[in-house]
């Protein structure tokens, strides 16, 4: 009994180290890494109730759009930058018009993330 009582809670924190692996932030080196040269994002997809691109330009630039499951096509244009740990952008329209909003990326596969702004989740991102 003990041997299977120790097997299990190996299993469990085997599982757990994953699960907390999966839940890392990626970091400010991170995130310059892969946003340093220009880089197409794909936004949202099945089951998430949007999907689109987002090109992000080495220059600080970003453009794109998503459409949203309803047929709603939202433009997104403006710029963005690193600050710390963050993906930090500005977007001309939409609900954050002319508003910083400063985004943690909290790795779930190895070119995918969850876009988190505090608590709230905002969607996936993920690239090639």
């Amino acid at each position: 009994m003990r041997v299977v009582i120790g097997v299990l809670a190996a299993t469990l924190l085997i599982g757990g180290a994953a699960a907390a692996a999966e839940k890392q932030k990626m970091t400010g080196q991170e995130l310059t890494a892969l946003l340093g040269q220009d880089k197409e994002l794909i936004l949202g997809g099945p089951g998430k109730g949007y999907a689109g691109t987002l090109s992000l330009g080495a220059d600080g630039k970003g453009k794109g759009q998503v459409k949203l499951d309803n047929g709603q096509v939202i433009p997104i244009e403006g710029v963005w930058a690193i600050k710390k740990d963050k993906f930090c952008r500005t977007w001309k329209g939409g609900r954050d018009a002319g508003k910083e909003i400063c985004e943690t990326w909290v790795k779930t596969g190895d070119k995918s993330v969850e876009v988190m702004v505090g608590k709230k989740d905002l969607g996936t991102n993920s690239w090639s």
